[in-house]
Order: C-alpha cells, then structure tokens, then sequence
C-alpha cells in the first residue's frame, strides 16, 4: 500500500511472509526511489501453502476434489478422501508489476492462493457426525472412559506437538488473516498459556468441582464425578481462530466430550495444520472436523 503525502511518499509494504513492516521514505517526485524499494521488500515474499486435509476419526486424510487423484495417492500408501467442490484459499498479498522505475509501474498488491479448502456435503457432514456418535458410544467411548488425568495428558501432549507447528501457523495467520507477526505470535502464545492455566486449575489442590470426590449427605457417603454431555458442535470464529475456538473446545475435551470442529471458510487453514497434533496425542474419534458451506453442513448436524 502506498500512502501519498504533500512533503514525501511514504511506502508502507506489510511483509506478511516475513512478519515485519519495511517503511521507505523518498523526496516528492521519487517515486523511482519508492518502487525500487518495494521491488526489494518482495524478493523473498512466497507466501505458505496448505494442502486440503481433514481429520475423521483419528486419521488425517488428504482431500482431493477427483476420484483419480485421491485413487492415485491411496496407491501410495496415503489415506485419502474425495469432494466434488474444492476452494482455493487466497491470502495477502504479492506484488505484481513494477518493471519500470516510474510512477505508473509501481508494484500492486495481490492476493496470493496459500491453501485449500475442501467442501464437505450434507451427507459428508453426517457421516463425521456419525463417526462422532460412535466415539461418544452413549458415554461408554475411549475418550469419554479416560480418567481426568489421563485426558489432561493427551492435551499436553497435544500442546507438546502443537508448537512443533508454531512458526507455521503464525505465517499461515499472517497470510490469510492480515496479522501482523506480533499479534500472530500472540494469538498462538497465549492460546498455549490458556491451555496451560486450565490444566493447571484442574490440577490444583482445592479443584474439587474438576475432579471426582466424596461427599457425605447426612448419614450418606456420595461419590461425585462430574460426566460429560456428548458429541459438542464447535464453531471457530476468522479473527482468531485458535484464542477463541480454543476457549471452547478445550475445556470441552478436558471434560470427555466428542468435539466436531467446523473449520471457518476465513482464517480455518490454521486449523488444518493443528490435524497431526490432534491425531498423535487423542484417540480415534475424539476430535473431528468438518470444512465447506455453513448452510450445507451445519443445519443438517443440528436436526
């Protein structure tokens, strides 16, 4: 973006891919000057690319949007799943033009595709939901059945896997959502922090209403757990995508619910690359994902 003013151009480049702001001053009239350094802000700005995946019941799937690519990487060992819409994700930006040094030649932003988005339907929709219903198993599934302590460390070790991501997703929040390095940091950092603050709520001494206790009613020793609800529905909002899905979703996991995860169409490709972390450290099931149209997929699971 160039910004005119009376006394001097002042070229404001957002490197996104490399997470810094450049700023170049030049006299009136310099505008040779401005475009060259823009020209040389934008050698290294490539911008990420995140591949179509989904997560169904403990296994991360590459989504294709015909039969004979998904049949020909099944042959390769890869597990596999097919859609018949798949949408490009387009991110900010890259420069296009600019040959010249002069004033009509000046670089112009561009969007840049930086991943996929696979589009789920109906009946997709409600086969991820069925596959939900068998992890719950009434409240009898592998999830559900784990004690408190060892749900609480399937989520650590989702954490320890998370931030081998770190650097990935700060570029991918970035890119899609028009953060800057400093709040994208932040929005993964504190998100970790928040996690790290319930376990450790869960884990404190006095944290009877998390845990399982006895209390007596009168002259009646009762054995109190708390028990989880079922299969929960969580929508991730664009403009944080990890801080806001992960206030929800988490405490919900802690407690042993089924959570399916439907990934937003802006700011969801973060999502896609938290699908190992999730796969490594929680059971079949416990966690899944749904991407595509709101009113194709979400109606149809809340009938």
């Amino acid at each position: 973006m160039i910004i005119l003013q009376p006394k001097s151009v002042l070229a404001l480049v957002s490197l996104v891919s490399a997470g810094r702001i450049g700023i170049a001053h030049a006299d009136t009239g310099s505008t040779a000057a401005t475009c060259v350094a823009q020209k040389h802000q934008q050698q290294s700005q490539t911008g990420p690319f995140v591949p179509a995946k989904t997560l169904v019941n403990g296994e991360v799937l590459d989504v294709y949007a015909t039969v004979g690519q998904a049949a020909q990487m099944a042959g390769k060992d890869k597990k596999t799943m097919t859609v018949s819409k798949m949408v490009d994700v387009a991110g900010c930006c890259s420069f296009k033009g600019g040959e010249s040094a002069d004033a009509e030649s000046c670089p112009t932003l561009e969007p840049v595709v930086i991943g996929q988005s696979p589009q789920f339907t109906t009946e997709q929709a409600l086969s991820v939901l069925d596959t939900a219903r068998a992890a719950w198993n009434g409240g009898s599934g592998e999830w559900t059945q784990m004690s408190l302590k060892e749900r609480t460390l399937a989520i650590e070790k989702f954490v320890f896997e998370l931030k081998k991501r770190r650097e990935d997703i700060v570029e991918v929040l970035m890119w899609e959502i028009g953060k800057n390095r400093k709040d994208a940091e932040s929005e993964f950092d504190r998100t970790v922090e928040f996690i790290n603050e319930v376990i450790a709520a869960i884990r404190a001494p006095d944290a009877d209403e998390y845990n399982s206790y006895w209390q007596k009613y009168g002259s009646t020793n009762a054995f109190v757990r708390r028990a989880a609800i079922g299969v929960i529905m969580c929508l991730g909002p664009y403009n944080y995508p990890l801080n806001e899905t992960y206030a929800t979703m988490i405490p919900a996991l802690l407690m042993g619910n089924i959570v399916i995860m439907k990934i937003p169409t802006i700011g969801g490709l973060v999502h896609t690359l938290t699908m190992d972390a999730f796969a490594k450290a929680l059971p079949p099931g416990a966690i899944n994902f749904i991407s595509g149209g709101g009113r194709g997929t979400m109606p149809p699971l809340m009938q």
